[in-house]
């Protein structure tokens, strides 16, 4: 392989596809995994040569160690110049109403699937003995969740939150290899999850205490999709920090930065807790 490479979970959609059309436009050669071979397909059709699939689970720990042997083939003489841990997912709902298992496959894809990446790929980054490649840079995934709590998005924000502590945990320990880690938290990003309003649940909420959350969340999805900035802007992002000289550690991308990020970030906790049930009720 001689251009330079990247990897990029969860390619199918989202945030993992516009960073892969982002950095195929830079003239990257991009390794994403997808968990079908349809979706692979269907971007190979796409992105041709630039774009290499991976079908696995980031669940399946034997399929993680088999995807990072053969891009560890693949590569020859080289080091992947950037892993961006992404694919994750949100399943929304008052946390005492959860069903246990909903709350444990976001913690396993979120968290868990993220270390089993960064397990047998940072590695392929440079993060080994005697590896004097040109080091990569680790970009894992958060949220605007990662750091402020929001009710109705409770187990999605416990794995962000996870996912922020071991990505500065696992920052300090690759000092010694030359590999950088970096927090990306988005806020609302263009992506089907805004089309995905499970209406079961959404029946079930209306027999609970929080019944008034049914009308909320469908007007919250509405709301945060219109204002939503294109993946590709996360790409971009990704992309300047990479080449970035004075790489910050994290990085926040969200629209309406104010309401989403900057104003949540310097009031207390108990003000926030204020402003949050007056709006959503929930």
């Amino acid at each position: 392989m001689n251009k330079k490479s990247i990897f990029v979970t969860g390619v199918s959609s989202g945030i993992g596809k516009g960073t892969l059309s982002y950095f195929v436009k830079k003239d990257f050669h991009v390794y994403g995994s997808v968990r079908s071979s349809k979706d692979a397909t269907k971007l190979k059709k796409i992105f041709r040569e630039s774009f290499t699939p991976l079908i696995f689970d980031v669940t399946n720990e034997v399929q993680v160690k088999k995807a990072a042997s053969f891009v560890k083939k693949d590569l020859k003489n080289a080091n992947l110049l950037a892993l961006v841990n992404n694919a994750g997912i949100a399943i929304s709902g008052p946390l005492l109403l959860q069903k246990v298992r909903d709350f444990e496959k976001q913690i396993d894809i979120n968290l868990n699937g993220a270390f089993r990446v960064l397990k047998f790929f940072a590695p392929l980054c440079g993060a080994e003995k005697n590896n004097n490649l040109k080091k990569g840079v680790i970009f894992n995934i958060s949220s605007i969740s990662g750091k402020i709590g929001m009710p109705g998005v409770g187990a999605y924000t416990a794995s962000k939150f996870g996912l922020e502590g071991l990505s500065h945990s696992l920052r300090r320990e690759l000092i010694k290899y030359g590999v950088d880690v970096v927090i990306i938290g988005p806020g609302p990003i263009k992506s089907e999850i805004f089309d995905k309003i499970d209406k079961k649940f959404l029946d079930s909420l209306k027999k609970s205490d929080y019944a008034n959350a049914a009308k909320i969340i469908p007007r919250r999805m509405k709301s945060a999709k219109k204002i939503a900035y294109p993946a590709e802007e996360v790409g971009k992002l990704i992309f300047n920090a990479l080449h970035d000289p004075n790489r910050k550690t994290r990085y926040t991308i969200t629209p309406n930065k104010m309401m989403y990020w900057t104003l949540p970030m310097l009031i207390t906790d108990r003000m926030l807790d204020k402003m949050v049930t007056r709006r959503s009720d929930i």
